[in-house]
């Protein structure tokens, strides 16, 4: 019966181990390149309460790669909306027909629809493209 009992114990333990080690490895959010198709990026204007275009200053095969490098926390968190002042870009993208929306700046996430967002783990060497794209108003990433 003991032995019995251990075995128990072991086996939750390693599956609980399991787990958690599954939850908190980040996972790629968009991996596959070939499956991958930028429809906008979007930069909020705060101040006329819009979102100007800069699909046509942007690179989007050199977006799309730095994209697809990206990384995102696989815990979900609830977020029903968000202020446009912390806001530096929005990315939105088609990924194997699924949208994907990725919001860059203080907070940087990816969601698909609906208030469950995921962190973007590495979104600073996005954001700082984006910037160096719209500085040199050329179509560099």
């Amino acid at each position: 019966m003991k032995r019995k009992l251990v075995l128990i114990l072991l086996c939750a333990v390693v599956l609980l181990g399991g787990a958690g080690i599954y939850l908190l490895t980040p996972y790629p959010v968009a991996p596959e390149l070939e499956h991958l198709e930028i429809s906008a990026v979007l930069r909020p204007d705060v101040e006329n309460s819009s979102c100007e275009s800069i699909t046509d200053q942007v690179d989007l095969d050199a977006l799309a790669q730095r994209i697809a490098a990206c990384e995102a926390s696989r815990l979900p968190f609830y977020q029903n909306s968000y202020s446009m002042d912390t806001v530096q870009y929005e990315i939105n993208v088609l990924c194997r027909e699924k949208p994907l929306h990725f919001v860059l700046g203080e907070e940087s996430f990816v969601y698909e629809s609906g208030p469950w967002c995921h962190r973007l783990l590495d979104a600073q060497p996005l954001i700082d493209a984006l910037d160096r794209a719209i500085a040199a108003n050329g179509t560099q990433v």
